[in-house]
């Protein structure tokens, strides 16, 4: 090969070298800025780690594992008289909602978790009418339910001679069939309960003998309750009289 040839070749060559130096300067001029912001990242997770996991070794080895058993109930029975009305308040509307507000896929699970409350005679005619015909039919027709409980009409009535209380549960319940809402109704609930031995599973020994729906409203609940209270405020001023006598 000529000199000539091989000088040309030589600078052809160094022409390439400086075009390839000059595409990597503007590529790093281009991510300059990403490549300092990860570089100040990377200085900043290092330390970070390294404090959250010395951290963490500190506190588990100096930590005290702090294990709360919680009290087994005793073996017994409360009576009616020692409970108060929250407890029979909260067990009465657990057991309303499980049975009236519902969808057609949780129904099932929904009557089957109410069962557990149930007591005889209740859990039998449950398990007929609720668990059964009714059960199928929600099923059946892909029916739900809403009932909207109004708390401020929530009344105990307690019988202490037989060992019972009665609760009672107004509220609005609104039915749907798939999409299709049907028109409300104000219902009440009575739910009667009474105390059985404590368990694990039950802590006050509350259970549900029996429940009892009706059709009413506010004005005709409000004006019975007129009419218990004048009749016992007569009743307690006739006991007054004889007595004075």
């Amino acid at each position: 090969m000529k000199p000539a040839q091989v000088k040309t070749d030589i600078q052809q060559l160094e022409r390439v070298a400086g075009r390839a130096g000059s595409d990597t300067i503007r590529l790093w001029e281009g991510y300059k800025e990403q490549a300092f912001f990860w570089r100040a990242l990377a200085l900043i997770q290092v330390p970070a780690t390294t404090l959250a996991i010395a951290s963490a070794l500190v506190m588990f080895f100096l930590a005290d594992t702090i294990i709360e058993v919680p009290e087994h109930p005793q073996p017994g029975v409360y009576s009616v008289k020692q409970l108060p009305d929250a407890q029979f308040i909260n067990v009465s509307r657990e057991v309303v909602n499980l049975i009236s507000t519902y969808q057609p896929a949780i129904a099932r699970r929904q009557f089957k978790t109410a069962r557990k409350y149930l007591w005889e005679p209740a859990l039998s005619e449950f398990e007929v009418a609720m668990l059964g015909s009714e059960l199928r039919a929600i099923e059946e027709t892909k029916r739900s339910q809403i009932y909207f409980i109004n708390p401020q009409l929530i009344k105990v009535e307690r019988y202490p001679e037989i060992d019972t209380v009665v609760v009672r549960i107004p509220g609005v319940r609104q039915k749907l069939i798939g999409d299709k809402p049907l028109s409300s109704d104000e219902m009440v609930y009575y739910v009667k309960m009474t105390t059985i031995p404590r368990n694990v599973h039950n802590e006050y020994g509350i259970v549900v003998t029996d429940i009892h729906l009706r059709r009413a409203d506010e004005r005709v609940i409000k004006t019975e309750d007129k009419m218990i209270a004048q009749t016992q405020a007569k009743q307690a001023q006739a006991g007054q009289v004889q007595g004075g006598k």
